[in-house]
């Protein structure tokens, strides 16, 4: 699963708040992020809780899922 940042500047600190919360996030390069996401419904919507926490956190920054063929707002 393919994170990209519309701020690149944040991309260390969305690796660093995903991995305190027992993701495995990988940074891929300046505002994209890797996410290995087990092959569960449960797993993506974890991850979309993650990703609403963060942008109340950030609102400044969005964040955009991707997930193979088609792409979605995940906060």
């Amino acid at each position: 699963m393919q994170l990209r940042l519309n701020d690149p500047d944040y991309t260390d600190r969305l690796a660093n708040f995903l991995r305190s919360l027992g993701q495995t996030a990988i940074v891929a390069g300046p505002g994209q992020l890797e996410v290995e996401l087990p092959p569960t419904n449960d797993a993506l919507v974890e991850l979309g809780i993650y990703l609403r926490v963060w942008k109340v956190l950030y609102p400044e920054t969005d964040v955009q899922l991707e997930n193979g063929d088609d792409e979605a707002p995940a906060a």
